[in-house]
């Protein structure tokens, strides 16, 4: 088996700042591997069988590679780095353009296309669907988990209100919808690996995109405007002797809240 893992190096934070153009300005910004990204490696990770391959790939600028390291620190066993100052001020619908025209030229054959949910610095979670639509191929997402079944894949999907388990063929995006709190701890072994890994870089005519298709100039979406809103809630203190009722208003309120 083949996989490819889609990862995203993201802010360590919750304060971000936005430029002019609506683009999250990394610079002086400490960098970390999306959880929701790493958790979706770590599913492939520990269904991985002998002879089986796990290559990761990211879009971003050259520091970028500092995730896909922290990736083979962790048992990926090759890297792309999509890097190229035309990606920049990127959309989802630009990042996923580049990303099936990666898949389509690189790794057209590979058995799975591994996306986390969402990442924590932009929570669109649009990627993998855009990327399944332009690749023409189905998409699973909100995936709890994922074993070999035959010929392809059986997956589990968790969509609060129902889980249903579905037949994966070979060639399919699938999204992990869980992240692992605590994340993966390399072995030492991992760590040497890391260090020494080749990077694939690859621009954008390595990937025979034109110029209006990437980047700031080939996304769609439009910032038109930002605030931070503070969600605060009242406390309140009630008096109720009934228990159904009791048991009622507590249902009630925890539904508030999903």
């Amino acid at each position: 088996m083949r996989y490819v893992v889609a990862v995203k190096q993201v802010p360590d934070t919750m304060s971000v700042r936005l430029d002019e153009n609506g683009s999250l300005v990394r610079e002086g910004v400490p960098a970390i591997l999306n959880p929701y990204c790493e958790s979706a490696l770590s599913h492939i990770l520990s269904m991985r069988r002998e002879g089986d391959t796990v290559a990761v790939v990211t879009m971003g600028p050259q520091k970028a590679s500092d995730a896909l390291r922290r990736c083979i620190e962790l048992g990926a066993d090759d890297a792309y780095l999509l890097s190229d100052r035309d990606f920049a001020g990127a959309d989802t619908w630009a990042t996923a353009r580049v990303l099936a025209a990666f898949i389509g030229k690189y790794e057209p054959d590979a058995d799975l296309y591994v996306f986390g949910r969402q990442a924590i610095d932009g929570d669109t979670g649009q990627v993998p669907y855009e990327v399944a639509g332009l690749l023409d191929v189905q998409q699973f997402a909100y995936t709890e988990s994922l074993t070999i079944d035959g010929d392809g894949f059986a997956a589990v999907q968790d969509y609060e209100t129902f889980a249903r388990t579905a037949r994966v063929p070979r060639g399919s995006v699938v999204s992990f919808g869980t992240v692992e709190p605590s994340g993966r701890l390399p072995t030492v072994a991992g760590y040497r690996r890391g260090k020494a890994a080749e990077i694939r870089v690859l621009g954008r005519v390595d990937l025979g995109l034109g110029l209006y298709s990437v980047g700031l100039k080939g996304s769609v979406t439009k910032i038109v405007g930002t605030e931070s809103v503070k969600a605060a809630r009242r406390g309140m203190k009630v008096e109720i002797i009934d228990p159904n009722k009791g048991a009622e208003f507590i249902m009630r309120e925890a539904e508030a809240f999903r």
